[in-house]
């Protein structure tokens, strides 16, 4: 039996994805405590493991997080992937060293268990000798000389332009951009008594885990020549379906007759008018179906007869029925969509959604927009060529292959207590 002692951020796409593995923990006998926000208590607990609450200054409690932290609301694209860093995950280090230090008194861990963003476990695991094992619930950030920084939402590439291009960014990027970053954490890391990070900020940082677990597959992650021997993909955690389900009045309507389409927007990013809205004035007048989701009672009026609204459908549900998926680039909806074969068309521009839409693109499996807020036209005419053009859903469906050889929570304890054994991590 091994103790583990887990951190993840207080918003659904975070929490929902670690609940499957932290019960199978459980399952096979080891102890686990899980930090997280208050909201999340009920989660945490039927999987069996023991819940602690985030500090009361960093937990959102159900509130907007763009609400909890009103700056994020006028930065895009680089800066607020900056801020996300700096004054989000990196000043809540001190606070989170407290409160995991307060868990570990009474609590000995044998691995500390975070997710991608989870900067005060790296630490503390550097204080206390203690190894790191990351959940990485974005896509893949670790740099290589085989791709772009992440951020940029470029397509990777292996010949003479794109790895001269590469190189180019990487040092424009680490060097320039994101100087004030890793000298920022530095700060905070002297104030923590540890060293400074040896190197840029997104170089080190991922040095530092003794576990990744990434949770996708190869076939929609950009291959890399320079991978650490760290790293292990560990498959999608997928959304099962809810035996208490009671199905919507309109769910009969969902049939073979007319095309499916589902606009999710996600929950973090949640303006309605930066997709949903412009989805179904685009899709208004077409021989289809829609489904959007989340939408709050009174949030969208006199919608088409054709258009339902719900503030939540389980996707376990819902998928089978759905044949392509409109979204603003949330990972875990994203590979859940291709987990069913589903194409998607993707819009995305904020947190790691533009990353989201370039492998997308990438893999042949959808149509990446390049906007946050596409044009109702832009939507319509994607959403025609994915439904038309067969080569969108062949490249969905050869992903949802590679998903189906995976077992991620399984794979993801088996890794796990290997760490906390001092055995070699099984490949």
């Amino acid at each position: 039996m091994a103790r583990f002692l887990m951190w993840t951020g207080a918003v659904p796409g975070h929490v929902a994805p670690s609940i499957p593995i932290a019960r199978k923990l459980v399952e096979r006998g080891h102890e686990l405590v899980w930090i997280t926000g208050r909201q999340y208590q009920g989660d945490v607990e039927t999987t069996g493991a023991k819940f602690h609450p985030f500090p009361k200054d960093l937990d959102p409690n159900g509130m907007d997080i763009y609400d909890f932290y009103p700056d994020l609301k006028v930065l895009k694209g680089l800066a607020q992937i900056k801020y996300w860093i700096k004054h989000v995950f990196i000043d809540s280090c001190a606070t989170m060293i407290d409160c995991i230090d307060a868990v570990l008194a009474d609590f000995p861990a044998d691995v500390l268990l975070g997710d991608t963003v989870a900067f005060g476990l790296y630490f503390s695991s550097e204080q206390r000798g203690i190894p790191f094992a990351q959940i990485s619930l974005l896509p893949l950030g670790i740099p290589s000389r085989d791709t772009a920084p992440w951020g940029l939402g470029l397509l990777p590439g292996n010949n003479f332009i794109t790895k001269t291009r590469n190189r180019l960014l990487s040092f424009i990027v680490s060097s320039i951009l994101f100087r004030d970053v890793t000298k920022y954490t530095n700060v905070i890391r002297k104030k923590l008594a540890l060293d400074p990070l040896p190197g840029p900020f997104f170089n080190t940082i991922y040095e530092k885990t003794a576990l990744t677990m990434q949770i996708s597959t190869p076939a929609f992650e950009y291959p890399r020549s320079d991978l650490p021997e760290t790293l292990r993909h560990i498959g999608p955690i997928l959304p099962q379906p809810n035996p208490s389900f009671e199905a919507p009045p309109w769910w009969g309507d969902l049939n073979d007759s007319k095309p499916a389409v589902l606009v999710n927007q996600g929950t973090i990013a949640k303006d309605l008018n930066d997709l949903i809205v412009p989805t179904i004035a685009g899709l208004k007048d077409e021989q289809m179906q829609i489904v959007a989701v989340p939408v709050k009672e009174g949030q969208l009026s006199e919608l088409p007869a054709h258009v339902y609204a719900e503030p939540f459908v389980p996707f376990g549900h819902l998928l089978p029925h759905v044949d392509v998926m409109v979204t603003n680039g949330g990972y875990g909806a994203t590979q859940w969509a291709l987990a069913h074969g589903i194409p998607l068309v993707v819009a995305g521009g904020t947190e790691d959604k533009m990353e989201v839409a370039a492998r997308v693109q990438w893999s042949g499996a959808g149509i990446n927009l390049r906007k946050q807020r596409p044009t109702s036209g832009a939507i319509r005419k994607a959403v025609r060529e994915v439904l038309v053009n067969p080569t969108y859903r062949a490249n969905a469906e050869r992903i949802q292959a590679d998903f189906a050889k995976y077992d991620a929570p399984t794979r993801a304890a088996e890794l796990l207590e290997a760490l906390a054994s001092g055995s070699p991590l099984p490949q």
